[in-house]
């Protein structure tokens, strides 16, 4: 069997270090770091007090706020990042077959910060049962896939990859494969998360998993340096 020949069309991207794939890929060229005291939220008391965020991303230069309220932070980025690649694309324009393209989503976590709201207003309720409607399809990792082919009318293969840190990487083969075999014409793949939470930030401490150089923090991560340093 003589497997299709695969090409990649279109980019997107909002990251630590740039909202678009133009600029982050011109501030990775230039060694710019992601990393900057949180902001999303208190991490006073937190041994780590810095992650690399998204900067300067409000939801709502991107969407309806109603629609804003139905997807969590995770979701959020990762349909804009899909819908630059889209664009970028241009399939749309292309006329393509809306049956045979597909969108296959990397996400570790999923929804931590809706999970973690959730649970927290659960604690607070004393018994009373008072939970988002959205709770559910805002937490599930597999959102995302689902927001974007809501959004275009796609319906090739649609799931969530979850493989810990490399879930974005194991997105991109099986699309990769499922092109090969004639599975689809045109896979939207990626990945997003959004876990720089108390919960997220406060696990991976207690794991020792994360960096405490908090005074340089420019230079603090380096996994794969001989002084290794956070992740």
């Amino acid at each position: 069997m003589e497997l299709k020949r695969v090409v990649v069309t279109g980019f997107g991207a909002i990251t630590p270090i740039g909202n678009n794939a133009q600029e982050y890929w011109e501030n990775l060229v230039k060694g710019v770091s992601g990393a900057a005291p949180i902001t999303l939220f208190d991490s006073t008391n937190f041994k780590t007090k810095f992650a690399c965020e998204v900067k300067n991303f409000n939801p709502l230069d991107h969407f309806e706020k109603k629609e804003a309220k139905k997807m969590d932070r995770n979701t959020q980025l990762g349909v804009v990042a899909a819908r630059e690649a889209v664009s970028h694309s241009r399939i749309i324009e292309d006329q393509v077959d809306k049956n045979r393209v597909g969108v296959i989503w990397g996400s570790g976590i999923g929804g931590l910060e809706t999970f973690e709201t959730e649970v927290l207003g659960w604690a607070k309720s004393e018994g009373i049962p008072r939970f988002n409607p959205f709770f559910i399809p805002k937490m599930i990792a597999d959102i995302t896939p689902g927001h974007v082919s809501m959004e275009y009318g796609f319906h090739g293969p649609n799931y969530t990859t979850v493989s810990a840190c490399a879930s974005s990487t194991n997105a991109l083969i099986d699309a990769k494969m499922l092109l090969q075999l004639g599975k689809a014409d045109v896979i939207v793949c990626g990945g997003s998360e959004a876990a720089v939470t108390a919960s997220g930030m406060g696990g991976f401490n207690s794991m020792m998993a994360l960096s405490t150089r908090n005074d340089d923090y420019k230079t603090a991560s380096r996994p794969f340096d001989k002084d290794r340093d956070g992740f």
